[in-house]
């Protein structure tokens, strides 16, 4: 029973890490210095509606205190993804709303698949300190496809998706093939660093 309540009570606070007060503040020093030059940099350029609306301020304000929490209390690699991811999509929404990318949301939405592939796998190489299949066939699955549906989202390819799929479909399979030969590659050049066939989940690494 005081096992599970030790549980309990760790879940509730935030652990502290090796760092030292000195190297928090410099840590959020830093961070607050990145995303006040995000937006003075933004702002001086000449593209720039110089209209700032809420939304970027708020994802990238989470993203920075989620990545703070993670890089100097929990070490967690599901906040550092989340921050990054909104660090990310802040950026996004931020050129968006200057003006300098003249796209509406309606267009832009695969950035949301883009940035969650891009913060996955530096998340899994933070926690573990080494590629983890877990975190890396997933975010470049969603990496590609994010990309296919933005190029077709914003008519860089002259067919609509569905017309596309119609006609195209058999790709998928020989796209399909082919990602799994390449891994069978890697993984027999590198099965002593590369973990494919390794229990690897979440769980092994986040909750120690």
């Amino acid at each position: 029973m005081a096992g599970d309540g030790e549980k309990r009570r760790g879940l509730l606070r935030l652990p502290q890490t090796v760092y030292r007060k000195e190297s928090k503040f410099l840590l959020a020093l830093g961070l607050l210095l990145v995303l006040a030059g995000l937006f003075i940099f933004v702002g001086r350029l000449e593209s720039s509606d110089k209209v700032f609306a809420f939304r970027p301020v708020i994802a990238l304000g989470l993203g920075i205190i989620l990545l703070f929490i993670s890089l100097a209390f929990t070490g967690s690699s599901l906040s550092f993804f989340f921050g990054l991811f909104f660090l990310l999509m802040g950026i996004v929404l931020l050129l968006m709303d200057s003006g300098i990318l003249r796209y509406g949301f309606s267009k832009m939405w695969p950035t949301i698949m883009i940035a969650a592939a891009l913060s996955l796998f530096p998340a899994g190489l933070y926690r573990a300190r080494r590629i983890r299949t877990v975190y890396l066939f997933p975010a470049i699955t969603i990496l590609v496809l994010g990309i296919v549906f933005l190029l077709f989202s914003l008519h860089v390819i002259p067919v609509s998706f569905r017309m596309f799929v119609s006609r195209s479909w058999p790709l998928l399979f020989i796209l399909v093939g082919g990602f799994l030969v390449v891994t069978f590659f890697v993984q027999q050049l590198n099965a002593k660093t590369f973990p494919y066939m390794e229990d690897d989940s979440l769980v092994d690494g986040d909750e120690k």
